[in-house]
């Protein structure tokens, strides 16, 4: 089944999202923190949530994701599950859009007057 392309808007919009959610895959695979998630933390964690609900509303497949309480405390290994599921999602939405993980065509060599050159 072919899925209608992007707009522009989406596009940008997923690219913030992935790398915000590639900070966190960093920091719980590379610093391996234990204990508690703080609370700048999980703001951070609700904020990747709500793009990634706004991101994929359209796509009735894909998952949707609460935002955590910042009342509740939630222990790392708990906010690893949560931090893999954003993953999966967003490696599911990659597959449907294959265009997101293509290398952007190469922009047209320009003149000195600012157009395409005619000699390419």
């Amino acid at each position: 089944m072919t899925q209608p392309k992007l707009s522009r808007r989406a596009i940008i919009a997923y690219n913030r999202f992935s790398k915000d959610l590639a900070a966190l895959n960093y920091v719980l695979r590379k610093a391996k923190p234990t204990g508690m998630v703080g609370d700048l933390t999980l703001r951070q964690f609700n904020a990747i949530c709500h793009a990634a609900n706004r991101l994929f509303a359209r796509e009735p497949a894909m998952p949707r994701f609460l935002w955590i309480d910042l009342e509740r405390p939630l222990t790392v290994a708990d906010f690893a599950i949560l931090v893999s599921r954003l993953t999966a999602a967003s490696l599911a939405f990659e597959e449907r859009y294959e265009y997101l993980t293509r290398a952007p065509a190469p922009a047209p060599a320009l003149d000195s007057d600012g157009f395409p050159s005619k000699h390419v």
